[in-house]
């Protein structure tokens, strides 16, 4: 990945001669995958709950979504861990 920022004593710069426009861009990226995150960890438990219903605890598909569900926590304690919300 290239950097557009450099750590400073009192958080985070811009690097000499870099675009804003291309800051702009990769921020709303992120922040773009972090809401795709968290809808989609709020969608999980509704397909759990309807695969639960229809006695389809044992399938591939609930084992799964529920291993979707482990990685998008994992994902988000570690945003959390380095102050992204």
């Amino acid at each position: 990945m290239e950097r557009l920022t450099v750590k400073t004593e009192n958080g985070h710069s811009a690097l000499v001669d870099i675009d804003h426009e291309k800051m702009i861009e990769r921020l709303g990226l992120f922040e773009d995958a972090y809401a795709a995150l968290m809808d989609s960890q709020a969608q999980i438990p509704k397909e759990l709950e309807a695969l639960r219903r229809q006695g389809k605890e044992k399938t591939v598909r609930y084992k799964e979504t529920l291993a979707q569900k482990l990685m998008n926590g994992y994902m988000i304690q570690f945003f959390e861990r380095h102050g992204l919300k």
